[in-house]
């Protein structure tokens, strides 16, 4: 379970760099979101036995530590909360069976990302990080007073979306990977 751990970790990891290596500062790393979804519903699948997820993300956390971006610390518990709520949405019921269920995995990446929007808003909101450059970014898209609500609502809204992409490539993967079987 620790090797495939890893494996899916260097994964994430590798696809997150890339894009932003591509993309450059236009995703700010957002797109990371996409790609932890994506190998969580890879390693639960291919494993098909409850703890993977939490693995992996134990080793995603501590690999985020050293990103080299301000309050990289609250990637550590984000990655966590991520796993462990991916990990007990798919225990409910047979574990087995809903890995490969597209709307258990759809809907357990979903959740898992709203759970690490939280966590890693609600600690930049405890160490007093600005958010200038989101509230500029939405002053310039035409919302005038964006609070605390707001910058919850676009964290969360931004990382549910990019969780359920990644949802759906883990199962279009975990699809065709069977078919190949």
């Amino acid at each position: 379970m620790i090797a495939y751990a890893a494996i899916f970790s260097a994964l994430y990891l590798l696809l997150s760099y890339s894009s932003s290596s591509v993309f450059g500062p236009l995703f700010r790393g957002s797109e990371a979101h996409c790609f932890r979804a994506m190998t969580m519903a890879l390693i639960a699948a291919r494993l098909a036995y409850p703890g993977g997820p939490i693995i992996m993300s134990f080793v995603s956390g501590f690999l985020l530590l050293f990103v080299p971006a301000p309050a990289a610390f609250l990637y550590l518990p984000g990655t966590i909360g991520a796993g462990v709520s991916y990990d007990y949405f798919l225990r409910q019921g047979n574990y087995k069976t809903n890995c490969s269920n597209p709307s258990k995995v759809v809907i357990g990446s979903v959740f898992s990302g709203i759970v690490e929007s939280l966590i890693v808003t609600a600690g930049l909101f405890v160490i007093g990080f600005n958010f200038t450059e989101l509230i500029t970014g939405l002053n310039q898209l035409g919302f005038d007073s964006v609070g605390l609500i707001g910058i919850l609502t676009f964290s969360i809204s931004k990382n549910l979306i990019l969780s359920f992409v990644g949802g759906l490539l883990g199962m279009f993967f975990i699809k065709n990977l069977k078919k190949s079987i």
